[in-house]
């Protein structure tokens, strides 16, 4: 497979594929956006909006769920951080599911 460099600007937002998400799933959001509240500044509206959109909502939320678990265990660790440590941490995960 070719790839394809694309002007960011051009790119559009894919039509809601699941107006209906599972039970528990926006419980779910809402934990792992607590844990995140620093550094992760969606609006839950647009998260949920986000996952409606996604062709596997249930993958994704699984993969913020391990960004927040491993971005909490990392804060707990180093209880001294600065906000900007923090949102280096996030960074860091954030692009390492993306390999």
């Amino acid at each position: 497979m070719k790839t394809k460099l694309i002007d960011i600007t051009k790119l559009k937002k894919s039509g809601i594929r699941h107006e209906v998400l599972p039970d528990g799933f926006i419980s779910r959001v809402l934990k792992y956006k607590e844990i995140l509240r620093e550094v992760e500044t969606l609006s839950l509206e647009e998260t949920i909006s986000n996952f409606q959109r996604d062709l596997f909502p249930e993958t994704e939320l699984n993969v913020w769920e391990s960004i927040a678990t491993c971005y909490e265990l990392h804060c707990q660790s180093n209880p001294h951080w600065t906000i900007e440590q923090k949102k280096q941490a996030f960074i860091e995960l954030l692009t390492s599911t993306l390999r």
